[in-house]
């Protein structure tokens, strides 16, 4: 099967360079995946440290268990709003 594959991919270019073109997108998608899925995981874990870190501080300090989920729930939350004014009816996104 495999000589059949390869004296196919030999005899007509415009196949061999379809292939060796998707072979590479598909390695390109697997490779931002991974690299997405790792940063994301990664953040997440520093995230994590940070936040233990800043109780460990406060506890080191000698705030109470109230104060320190006072400071933690009053951390700001940042949110994004923009729109595209698209014609007649824009577009307004949130996230």
């Amino acid at each position: 099967m495999w000589p059949q594959v390869v004296e196919t991919l030999s005899r007509d270019p415009g196949i061999l360079l379809g292939a060796i073109l998707g072979t590479l997108g598909i390695l390109a998608g697997t490779a931002i995946s991974i690299t997405a899925i790792t940063t994301d995981a990664w953040r997440k874990i520093r995230q994590t440290e940070d936040n233990n870190a800043l109780k460990q501080s406060m506890l080191d300090r000698g705030m109470t268990a109230d104060e320190i989920s006072t400071v933690m729930k009053a951390s700001p939350q940042k949110r994004a709003s923009f729109s595209f004014n698209a014609g007649r009816g824009g577009v307004r996104c949130e996230a």
